[in-house]
């Protein structure tokens, strides 16, 4: 179940660019603690970015910088 509002609140948040907190709960017909949880989780994996009881997609450019990086590394 988690693995599937994980997903969802990812489709979410692609859709809406920011989603609060209590949206969430209420499309997904969860408690916010659970909501809380699930974004604490995904946030510390960096899919998302929380704050203020919102949660937004982390910005693509860091992820570039990431995965640019490892390429250099690897080419080194």
């Amino acid at each position: 179940m988690k693995k599937n509002r994980h997903q969802a609140i990812l489709k979410l948040v692609d859709q809406h660019e920011v989603v609060q907190v209590n949206d969430l709960a209420l499309w997904l017909e969860v408690s916010l603690e659970t909501i809380r949880r699930d974004l604490s989780e995904m946030q510390d994996k960096g899919l998302i970015q929380r704050r203020h009881g919102r949660a937004r997609r982390v910005e693509t450019a860091t992820t570039y910088c990431w995965i640019n990086s490892l390429q250099r590394v690897s080419h080194s």
